[in-house]
């Protein structure tokens, strides 16, 4: 069993705390809009050829339909050739573009891995972190819920005494703040029964 010591109480340490708790908590959500944001600042400059191909291709439509067909075949006939030459030519450019959809792809998976990395790093940080000693018979055997992310003890407690990890006490305190805020939205807001009977 390694030799830890547990962190001394600090701003910078409570913040990792509750940042680890928040990360663990709302991972669903962070990831995707950090992923977002990613993609916004990195979205590359669209491309001169393309944008001009797409420019032709929608002259030659706007052209094409102010020409009668049965009035006007042979002209007809060949801005229809030349819209389907456009066409080809923006669709060989099209092809020839990095895919949308593969770039946002790598972004938001590099953007997970690093962010599920630097969430690995900050609990092994933040594992040394001992919030408060409990009776160890409170929780038994399930003690080593209470002390995670940390798998052995760190010896900041009394033998006869559990440890509860601050990122456990934060992960609680989050989760019960948010209980609290969904009962009293749901308490403050009117239901549409009241409602319906005080409009009659």
């Amino acid at each position: 069993m390694e030799d830890t010591k547990p962190l001394q109480i600090s701003i910078l340490n409570v913040i990792a705390v509750i940042c680890s708790a928040i990360f663990a908590i709302y991972s669903g959500k962070i990831v995707p809009a950090v992923a977002s944001a990613v993609k916004s600042l990195s979205k590359p400059a669209p491309d001169p050829k393309l944008l001009a191909a797409k420019k032709k291709v929608a002259e030659l439509k706007r052209e094409l339909h102010g020409i009668s067909p049965t009035g006007e075949f042979a002209r007809y006939f060949k801005k229809d050739r030349e819209l389907i030459k456009a066409n080809e030519e923006l669709a060989k450019l099209e092809a020839e573009s990095t895919s949308e959809t593969a770039r946002n792809l790598k972004i938001e998976t590099v953007v997970r891995v690093i962010m599920q990395f630097s969430n690995l790093a900050l609990l092994r940080y933040v594992s040394y972190f001992t919030a408060y000693c409990i009776p160890d018979n409170i929780f038994w055997p399930f003690n080593f819920l209470v002390r995670f992310p940390a798998l052995w003890g760190n010896d900041s407690c009394p033998k006869e005494f559990a440890e509860v990890s601050g990122f456990a006490m934060a992960f609680l305190m989050i989760h019960l703040l948010n209980l609290i805020w969904k009962t009293y939205r749901s308490f403050s807001s009117p239901s549409p029964t009241t409602t319906d009977k005080k409009d009659n």
